[in-house]
């Protein structure tokens, strides 16, 4: 396809979710007799352009994304999860070279789509980093340790951010040299490139991008996959 960008996908699919109180890590608790991880693998899976599949999980959950990744014809690499989200990321980018687009995306995320995939890849394509991301709806509180208010930032300035997102191999690289060496902890990767001074895209998305966590969200999430079937 030569309207499309190539990129290499790094799928987290390691953790346990304590939050959702259950034995199997949520990523792999079933809606409609499908693991939730394969939603949003498949969508990778079934994009042309991709170069590269590296997926983060424990080793007795390989071979269901293997499965998955050899009826489409893919080959999928895999690489251990860390202690962090920092470190699974970190250990995924080992087994990629060159200067990708690396598509960083958690597996418990189970309602993207090609076409929101393909305009951040766009969007990484041009400045190197993008994010999907969603406008705040709440007014939010910045509280000290006591919760007591300390100031109310303007909403019209605030994004949720969601995965995927999206950025240049080199920049992860750089990012995660100056993390190690100052010892920081960041929470999505994008904070990578924020850490070097680098600019990050923010590309609108759909609140439907919902990450599973709880057992309410699980819910939401069959619900909302029960109105995209029938669509």
């Amino acid at each position: 396809m030569s309207n499309v960008t190539p990129f290499s996908v790094v799928f987290l699919a390691g953790g346990y979710g304590a939050r959702m109180g259950s034995a199997i890590p949520k990523q792999y608790l079933c809606i409609q007799q499908k693991p939730l991880a394969l939603y949003s693998f498949e969508v990778f899976l079934s994009l042309p352009e991709i170069q590269d599949v590296i997926v983060v999980c424990e080793p007795q959950y390989q071979s269901l994304f293997q499965t998955a990744a050899q009826a489409q014809g893919i080959k999928v690499r895999f690489a251990l999860p860390g202690v962090r989200r920092q470190d699974s990321v970190y250990n995924g980018i080992q087994l990629l070279t060159g200067n990708p687009l690396v598509c960083v995306h958690d597996s418990a995320r189970p309602l993207i789509d090609p076409s929101l995939v393909r305009r951040i890849v766009q969007a990484a394509d041009h400045c190197g980093a993008a994010v999907v991301g969603v406008r705040v709806k709440s007014t939010i509180k910045v509280c000290d340790g006591a919760q007591m208010v300390m100031t109310t930032p303007d909403r019209n300035s605030l994004w949720e951010v969601q995965t995927p997102q999206i950025v240049r191999l080199a920049l992860l690289q750089e990012g995660f040299q100056k993390a190690q060496q100052e010892s920081l902890t960041v929470t999505d990767d994008v904070a990578l490139v924020e850490l070097i001074g680098k600019p990050v895209k923010v590309v609108e998305g759909a609140y439907h991008n919902i990450k599973v966590t709880t057992p309410e969200d699980l819910c939401l999430a069959e619900q909302l996959i029960d109105k995209q079937a029938v669509l």
